[in-house]
């Protein structure tokens, strides 16, 4: 057979389906997050943080359990003045300031990890400008303590080591285990202050890392892994009874805002003089206007600062 023969009807049957595919439209969102491939650092997992045996009081998300407060998350209005905007970010914006709130208080905690600043964002240009803007003229330069004590007496309880989250933050940059409280414990002798301050501010190295990576990747990207985590935890609120108990707070912790939102509460605690930088340790003033009590209003989760509360008043 002449493969020569051929060859024109091949290359018209290439060009045929360019032409097929150039005019198939624009390609759907659906379709780009399918070949979304994230370049991140490293994966940013969730720490394991769970509340132990912590009692709820029991209260309602409304009637039936359904969340009572849920808007869409679609792309911003752009009729609305920057101001609306503002005051009612999309989900997804939402929780790229929350994240990156959130990582420039726990970078205070650090010892070594210098924490970079994010200037240049394509995806959230706008309200990250907005963000710094209203750090720069709200600046809280309070000292923070870096050094960390517990009652070494008390590592095997389980209700004492899940309101100190930091005890719970892994040591691997690729795993949730072993985590700091592991190897305390795994140790042959009694680790001293100087030794288990060392794990802690190694793990909280590894963490501020971990979520630098994700704040890259959304910068880049518009999404991550983790916001994936987070809008099925919003679909799975709206859809299901979620009241407060510790099977949904359990699920909280399991997404980036809420695992932090515990850990900087505790970290605020061995300040003595909390620098207001979690939700459980601001006024109400600021409490009201944080991105953090913002992501709670919109799941009508609020139930959960009893369990940040309790960190907080844990000695």
């Amino acid at each position: 057979m002449n493969q020569k023969k051929y060859a024109p009807l091949a290359l018209a049957s290439v060009s045929c389906a360019l032409l097929l595919s150039s005019c198939a439209g624009p390609e759907s969102y659906q379709q780009k997050m399918a070949r979304y491939e994230p370049k991140a650092i490293s994966k940013n997992q969730v720490p394991d943080i769970k509340t132990a045996d912590f009692k709820f009081q029991t209260q309602k998300n409304g009637p039936a359990g359904k969340a009572s407060r849920f808007p869409a998350s679609a792309p911003e209005n752009p009729n609305l003045d920057a101001e609306t905007k503002e005051s009612n970010p999309t989900n997804k914006k939402l929780y790229f300031l929350a994240l990156y709130s959130e990582y420039e208080s726990i970078k205070n905690y650090s010892q070594e990890f210098t924490g970079p600043t994010v200037s240049i964002c394509p995806n959230f240009h706008t309200g990250l400008l907005q963000h710094n803007d209203k750090i720069a003229n709200n600046p809280k330069n309070l000292p923070v303590s870096k050094k960390f004590s517990y009652d070494a007496t008390k590592y095997n309880d389980e209700m004492y080591v899940a309101s100190r989250p930091e005890l719970l933050l892994p040591l691997s940059k690729d795993e949730v285990t072993p985590k700091v409280i592991d190897v305390i414990k795994s140790s042959s002798r009694p680790m001293s202050d100087f030794a288990v301050n060392e794990l802690i501010h190694k793990a909280l190295d590894i963490h501020l890392a971990k979520t630098y990576s994700e704040i890259r990747e959304l910068c880049e990207y518009g999404v991550s892994d983790n916001y994936y985590i987070y809008e099925n935890l919003i679909t799975h609120i709206k859809n299901n009874k979620f009241d407060a108990g510790n099977k949904n707070m359990n699920i909280l912790l399991k997404t980036t805002i809420f695992s932090n939102i515990a850990l900087m509460t505790s970290l605020d605690k061995h300040n003595g003089t909390t620098p207001g930088r979690s939700i459980a340790s601001m006024p109400n003033d600021e409490k009201k206007n944080s991105y953090a009590t913002e992501v709670m209003a919109r799941l009508n989760v609020t139930w959960a600062n009893q369990y940040f509360d309790y960190i907080k008043a844990a000695r």
